[in-house]
This record gives C-alpha cells, structure tokens and sequence, in this order.
C-alpha cells in the first residue's frame, strides 16, 4: 500500500502546488473557478491512477503467492479466504461441482476453467480495464498447443489493501489444435 500512500502524496502536492500558483496571479473569478475545476480534476486522476496501480499491484502479489502455493498441489483456503469477499466466496462455493466434504471452492476458476488439461503456466497478464481488472492466463500444452483463458475480477477496498469481489469469464480456447 506505499504505492497509494506515495501516489497520494504527490497527488496532495500536485494540489498544493497548483493553488500556489493560481493564488500568485490575479485571475479573473472564471478563470480562478476553472482553474480550480482542473486542479481538482487532476488531483483526482492521480488518485484514481494510484488506485489503479494498487489493484495491479494486490492481483500480482495474489497470483504469485497462487503459483507457489497451488503449484505443490496444496489448496490454502486461508490463502483465498483473506482475499475475497464473502459474495466471492460463496460463488466459488456454488461454481464448485463435485462431491466434497467441508469448504470446498472451485479456485481453480481463478486460473482455468476446469475439466480442460491446461499444462502449465506459460504467461499471465493483468490489464486495468474500467474499474476491473483482466486476467489473461496462457498455458502450454506443448507441441505448440496453448490454453488460452482470460478472466474479469473486480476488487473492492479492504482497508489498506483490496480483496477480490467477483469473477467473470470473458474467453477461453485452445490454439494448435486441428479442428
């Protein structure tokens, strides 16, 4: 979260910086409103970029801790319970359909969709779009075959850090394979 913190910080001093500056000129009272308008336009696409920043930044860190905890085949519900929702949770808990004993969730939907083999992980990307976030996963099936699966998520803020509230499926084929 230093990267809110830093972002708001300069977005303060943008502030600052800029009503010092109108109040050096004699403005004529339009001129000084509008430029007021913009100083607080600008202050609030620095925050709004910071927090942009941040959910990137929350979503890497959740994906790499996923990888290292999910590739030696252990399921850390106390992982995922810390970053989602209880909305989130619960629509893990029904997208889950197999039998199961105690809390089970369909993580993998995180990832891959299930019933598909993936291979292994070949890229992850993470791209800001509206106030959600894609997720595009590229898995390799070899022989130059890929899985390809691509994911909405929306955060929410959680104090000082973001958790994930919703998931949606935007695409998901496979390439190199004859049809």
């Amino acid at each position: 979260m230093r990267t809110i913190r830093l972002f708001s910080v300069l977005a303060l001093g943008a502030l600052v910086f800029f009503a010092c500056k109108s109040n050096n000129k004699a403005e004529e009272p339009n001129n000084q409103a509008q430029a007021e308008t913009a100083q607080t336009e600008a202050a609030a696409a620095i925050i709004d970029s910071a927090k942009v920043a941040a959910g990137k930044a929350f979503l890497e860190g959740f994906y790499k801790v996923y990888d290292e905890v999910f590739d030696k085949d252990i399921v850390n519900y106390e992982f995922i319970n810390s970053n989602i929702t209880p909305k989130m949770k619960q629509w893990l808990m029904d997208s889950y359909d197999y039998d199961c004993e105690g809390e089970c969730m369909a993580i993998w939907l995180l990832c891959y969709n299930g019933g598909g083999d993936t291979g292994g992980l070949k890229t992850r990307t993470i791209k800001p779009e509206g106030d959600a976030y894609l997720v595009s996963c590229t898995h390799d099936q070899g022989e130059n075959k890929e899985y390809h699966y691509t994911i909405k998520l929306t955060l929410v803020q959680d104090g000082d850090t973001f958790k994930i509230d919703s998931l949606e499926q935007i695409e998901e084929h496979y390439d190199g394979y004859d049809q």
